[in-house]
């Protein structure tokens, strides 16, 4: 099964109408299930939900041979954790999925780390698709010492 998440927050119409083109396309041969969150796309082509209590969150994502969401953080962080495979598509301003376009610096420095696979466009989504099966996430390792040494850096340099 492949769990489509695009958060609670915000709708993702454009990826969630997306994928219900291409499960009607037989590009999916696994079992989608989606939480859309409150969006306008109802999709025809596989079982969906706008929310759901955690409990039956973390059944699905456990269930899910891979993810498909947005690149936000959480969503991220959720399937590293889980060690499960992640397409992410990235929210974008010019479509009003958000105020600025932070998930595509997300989704790019985490698909050059091989953490997640990255679709930047629906036109990317296929061949993602495609790849899900197959992606073995690379471990992400905590670096807090280079994170440590980042803002130590900054408030250096922001002293007067």
């Amino acid at each position: 099964m492949i769990f489509l998440t695009v958060g609670t927050q915000f709708p993702f119409d454009r990826l969630v109408r997306a994928i219900d083109d291409i499960v009607g396309e037989g590009l999916i041969s696994e079992t989608v299930f989606g939480q859309i969150g409150r969006g306008a796309c109802k999709p025809r082509n596989f079982e969906a939900v706008a929310r759901m209590e955690k409990e039956e969150f973390d059944k699905h994502l456990s269930q899910a041979s891979g993810i498909i969401g947005h690149a936000g953080m959480g969503t991220i962080s959720m399937a590293l954790n889980n060690r499960k495979p992640l397409l992410a598509m990235p929210r974008l301003k010019k479509y009003g999925e958000v105020v600025n376009d932070h998930q595509l610096g997300i989704a790019k420095r985490f698909s050059e780390l091989g953490h997640i696979l990255a679709a930047y466009g629906v036109e990317d989504l296929p061949d993602g698709i495609a790849r899900l099966g197959d992606f073995i996430p690379n471990e992400r390792r905590p670096a807090a010492h280079a994170v440590a040494d980042r803002i130590s850096r900054f408030l250096n340099g922001v002293k007067s």
